[in-house]
C-alpha cells in the first residue's frame, strides 16, 4: 500500500470532499492547489498518477487530527 492508497482510503472512509482535503492539508502545514488533488488521489495505473510524498501524507494526517479534534490549547 502506498501513500496515495492511504489518502484515498481515508478520504472515502471519512467522506472528505476536495474542499475538506485542501483545508486539512492547510491545517497540517502543507497547502496545495486544487489542481493537485486528482494526482495525489490517483491509482498507479491512472494517467495523472503522481506519487504522494511522505511529507504530504504526514501533513494530511497531522491536519486531519486537528480537523477532527480542534486546535490544541497550549498551556
Amino acid at each position: 500500500m502506498n501513500n496515495n492508497d492511504i489518502l484515498r482510503r481515508i478520504r472515502y472512509a471519512m467522506n472528505l470532499n476536495d474542499n475538506k482535503i485542501l483545508k486539512i492539508l492547510d491545517m497540517g502545514g502543507h497547502p496545495i492547489k486544487r489542481e493537485d488533488i486528482p494526482a495525489i488521489m490517483s491509482k498507479e495505473e491512472d494517467q495523472d498518477y503522481q506519487e504522494t510524498s511522505d511529507e504530504i501524507l504526514n501533513a494530511f494526517l497531522d491536519g486531519f487530527i486537528t480537523y477532527k479534534r480542534g486546535v490544541k490549547d497550549e498551556k
